[in-house]
């Protein structure tokens, strides 16, 4: 099975999916083969007696943990009992409701769509409270740009409280700048903290703020997180170039006490800085994991030489 497993590979894929252990990181770019060097060390692991059940593979869309979970399961001889490969939100949403006790919330509760959310807060719009913001007699576009508000926020793992804090602060800075912000933040913390109010009431939670709760539940159950780490005993991440800071927080928490975590990133094509994604996290990988052992894929299966190099002159421009 194992010369299967490499066959076809060049050496430094090879050196990916033989890892022996702890952190890796992959920089590979598109074209360069990381779907299959991830399935493929997927397989490995079970060779080296990691059941496929407890590896945990963390993608961003339904499409690719679907396309990652199948082409792993043709790799795989012997049988599991299942194979997770899944978004960020539905392993926390999983992992969520099988906490749910220990967490103290209610396990039947539903994600949130951004839209479901729009719909909650214009169906209770009188109970808004708004003075320091001009909704120019259209509320719904005001409501939606709040959310999208919340939505950064909690990818960087700022609650409505610590919100509320800061902005109170600003009375009493000496910018008047700052001093005459402070009512209208104070204010849109505010509408942060009825948000979330109303997304509990309905017994629902959005994607935010199920990253945020899953992050404090391993933080603070140690129960929790020994069920987890015994659980999952490998961690892999595809596109980690896209993770935002809360995403990360809660990766490094799952990997925190085997530290096999590995993580596929392509630094020149992080496409979702408008949602938080945060390049620093592929940056300061290596600082974050001591020994951490990094691997590059140059070799394209995609691109003729001549659209690589073109494609390279225009990403120096945005060479961080």
């Amino acid at each position: 099975m194992a010369e299967r497993l490499l066959e076809g590979l060049n050496a430094a894929q090879r050196e990916a999916v033989t890892h022996p252990g702890g952190p890796l990181l992959v920089l590979a770019g598109a074209g360069s083969g990381k779907t299959r060097v991830i399935t493929r060390r997927i397989a490995w692991l079970a060779g080296q007696g990691i059941p496929p059940q407890n590896v945990l593979a963390l993608t961003f869309s339904v499409k690719a943990a679907e396309e990652m979970r199948t082409r792993a399961e043709e790799l795989l001889e012997d049988p599991y009992e299942e194979l997770v490969c899944t978004t960020f939100h539905s392993f926390c949403v999983r992992l969520l409701q099988e906490e749910a006790l220990e967490a103290g919330f209610d396990p039947f509760f539903h994600p949130a769509a951004p839209a479901d959310r729009l719909a909650l807060m214009m169906e209770r719009l009188d109970s808004l409270d708004v003075r320091h913001h001009d909704m120019r007699g259209n509320p719904a576009p005001f409501v939606a740009k709040v959310i999208d508000r919340i939505d950064r926020l909690k990818d960087e793992m700022v609650t409505s409280a610590e919100y509320l804090e800061w902005a109170e602060s600003l009375a009493a800075s000496e910018d008047e700048a700052e001093r005459d912000s402070s009512l209208r933040e104070a204010e849109f913390a505010r509408l942060y903290a009825a948000h979330d109010r109303m997304l509990d009431e309905a017994g629902a939670m959005d994607f935010g703020e199920m990253i945020m709760r899953a992050k404090h539940l391993l933080e603070q159950s140690p129960a929790a997180r020994r069920r987890v780490s015994e659980r999952f005993r490998a961690v892999l991440v595809d596109e980690y170039q896209d993770t935002n800071f809360a995403q990360n927080q809660l990766v490094q928490l799952l990997a925190s006490k085997h530290g096999n975590l590995t993580v596929v990133a392509d630094d020149d094509q992080s496409i979702y800085k408008w949602r938080g994604a945060a390049l620093s996290n592929v940056m300061a990988f290596k600082e974050q994991y001591a020994g951490a052992r990094d691997i590059v894929l140059t070799e394209n299966y995609r691109c003729p030489q001549a659209v690589l190099d073109s494609a390279y002159r225009l990403i120096q421009y945005n060479n961080p």
